[in-house]
């Protein structure tokens, strides 16, 4: 069944290939499905680092820097899994 969802043809480099090939073995999960969770889990950061690049572009440096940070931290946060319910 076609799909109505933009295609994006990548180049993997051998490193990444085998890493995704037996990750994929050994959960069973198809590589596109991971590569696709793990770009959806992060859609915030790329936004706020390519508002950050429009900032910059615009000569808003402080503004820049301080997306950024923010992406920063909120990348930090997902890798600890931090929220306030778990403290």
């Amino acid at each position: 069944m076609p799909t109505k969802k933009r295609r994006l043809i990548i180049t993997l480099p051998p490193e990444l290939d085998v890493a995704l090939a037996r990750f994929s073995k050994v959960t069973g999960q198809p590589q596109s499905s991971f590569v696709l969770s793990c770009l959806m889990e992060n859609i915030e950061s790329l936004n706020l680092i390519t508002d950050a690049v429009e900032q910059a572009k615009a000569g808003n440096i402080s503004q820049s820097e301080a997306l950024i940070a923010q992406a920063l931290g909120t990348t930090i946060l997902k890798m600890h899994g931090s929220s306030e319910s778990e403290e």
